[in-house]
């Protein structure tokens, strides 16, 4: 991993990265050794490897996380989760804007079918009908 180009962040920029937050905004980035769109390690302020990430120069979503600890990501790996979403995406007869939005702000999907009578309020009231999308593990 040496001769990765490297971004420095905040130690809450570490803190998030640490509590899984999938990227890290400008304001937590203290120092940049990279070109933008490059694959970058990702390093705490004591220069611990965090992970890897998408550098972006001109997003205030500056890095976007691919890996965590010493994996190395490469373009193999973005190529390989491109292809996965596009998978997933293509599997769901939902509009890709609303699951896209749903995903990338993690809220969770209820699908189910809104023309039976009195299911659009039962959704609401938060019973459990139909089928929940969600990255989170039930307890």
């Amino acid at each position: 991993m040496n001769s990765m180009s490297t971004v420095v962040v905040s130690a809450r920029g570490e803190d998030r990265v640490r509590s899984g937050h999938p990227w890290i905004y400008r304001s937590d980035v203290r120092d940049v050794d990279a070109e933008p769109g490059a694959i970058v390690r990702v390093l705490g302020p004591a220069h611990r490897t965090l992970g890897s990430a998408l550098f972006s120069d001109r997003s205030q979503i500056t890095l976007r996380m691919l890996t965590r600890g010493d994996s190395v990501a490469d373009s193999a790996l973005v190529r390989e989760r491109i292809g996965r979403a596009v998978a997933y995406r293509q599997g769901l007869a939902l509009d890709a804007t609303a699951v896209s939005l749903a995903m990338d702000n993690r809220m969770p999907i209820v699908v189910f079918d809104m023309t039976v009578d009195g299911n659009i309020l039962r959704a609401l009231r938060g019973e459990v009908i139909g089928t929940l999308i969600s990255d989170e593990v039930p307890a």
